[in-house]
């Protein structure tokens, strides 16, 4: 994961004050006022392409959790970070309902997602660590609740997640760590295994930028750059080679 900066971007015209968005909120809003508690929402809304666009170029064309690039072929999804529809905390529990529907629109709940990610394992689920403090309606502020998923533009992920050659594991005794790598599948065999043939041509490479040899600067150069965000895998790289970048 990396932390994804929205501050410097406006919010698409879609999702502002006036916009179609805050007329559906409303209407929410509303409706959880005359008791409903299941609510039907528009994608054509939250997934505008406005929206997505900009999403996938605040994350550099990578998921939220995961950090592997979307590619041509995956449309990517726009992941509700805070559950628009309902919530479970486990596996276990049925679908709890209402979710966070008054954020269905906000810009600061939305991210960019690899559809495995988002629709295989992230899906409903968001755990507190402490449940008493969960919100369940708009007259509450979900600011004071402490999610046990590393929120991917609040949090730091390089505080709570690291990498042992290609799997990837808790940081320093972290509560969001654990939670983040089941809920997102971030070890899951097939993402393993993309990572470490990655790794694997690393490796090589980095012998070259450790040795004396003609192609050293431009390999280490080619370190510093692929550490950085915008780089694929790019919490790996860090971890794996703090020497190189």
């Amino acid at each position: 994961m990396i932390q994804i900066d929205k501050s410097a971007v406006s919010v698409p015209s879609i999702l502002i004050s006036g916009g179609r968005g805050e007329v559906a909120t409303k209407a929410l809003i509303q409706e959880a006022e005359n008791g409903v508690q299941v609510f039907e929402f528009n994608s054509g809304i939250y997934g505008h392409k406005s929206v997505k666009e900009l999403l996938r170029q605040l994350q550099y064309g990578k998921c939220c959790f995961c950090e592997d690039h979307i590619a041509h072929v995956e449309h990517g999804d726009v992941e509700h970070f805070r559950p628009k529809g309902g919530f479970q905390i486990d596996e276990h529990q049925l679908l709890q309902t209402p979710g966070y529907y008054w954020l269905a629109y906000n810009f600061d709940n939305l991210f960019y997602c690899y559809q495995i990610c988002n629709q295989i394992y992230k899906k409903n689920y968001f755990p507190l660590a402490d449940e008493n403090r969960r919100v369940r309606s708009h007259k509450q502020d979900f600011r004071l609740e402490d999610s046990l998923l590393i929120h991917p533009e609040l949090d730091d992920p390089n505080e709570h997640l690291t990498f042992i050659n290609e799997v990837i594991k808790p940081l320093n005794g972290s509560q969001k760590g654990p939670a983040t790598i089941k809920r997102a599948g971030l070890d899951r065999p097939d993402l393993e295994d993309d990572r470490f043939v990655y790794l694997k041509t690393l490796r090589i490479l980095a012998a070259v930028a450790r040795g004396n040899g003609p192609q050293a600067i431009p390999a280490q150069q080619h370190f510093k750059e692929i550490s950085k965000a915008t780089g694929v895998y790019s919490l790996m790289v860090r971890a794996n080679f703090t020497d190189l970048i």
